[in-house]
């Protein structure tokens, strides 16, 4: 057995659904980089019915290079004190977190454990200072 960390294409699996499947574990080895970084109004207009007075929102995307492509995305808002968080709706990925035995945990606990993996992340930090390199979304 070798000590040295697999590869998304040694320890992933695509499958017919367009997911990538990999343990928690796999997951949490993937380096990532900022793909993507919007702002966008309609967002700061839909988070006000949850009560949250955002100075300004959007959305993020991170991924991974290599045969697989792992992307995770996000909602995010800032508050006008600067403080950054996760907008409600949760996380995008096209990975299905699985059991060591490769059976697929579901749409809503990889949902839940991509969150949590992102809140050790400092994407807040990276977002902080890239919100003067906002992207425009693309035109539909």
């Amino acid at each position: 057995m070798s000590s040295q960390p697999r590869t998304t294409s040694q320890a992933a699996q695509v499958s017919l659904d367009g997911y990538i499947r990999m343990t928690f574990e796999v997951f949490s080895r993937l380096n990532f980089i900022r793909k993507l970084s919007w702002e966008d109004h309609n967002l700061i207009e839909n988070l006000i019915p949850e009560g949250i007075q955002a100075s300004c929102a959007g959305y993020c995307e991170w991924a991974t290079s290599g045969t697989h492509h792992v992307s995770i995305g996000w909602a995010w808002f800032a508050l006008p004190d600067g403080r950054q968080f996760m907008a409600p709706g949760g996380i995008s990925s096209n990975v299905m977190l699985v059991t060591q035995n490769r059976y697929d945990l579901g749409m809503e606990r990889t949902s839940e454990l991509l969150s949590t993996w992102l809140s050790t992340e400092q994407w807040q930090s990276q977002q902080h200072h890239s919100i003067s390199e906002l992207v425009r979304p693309p035109l539909s």
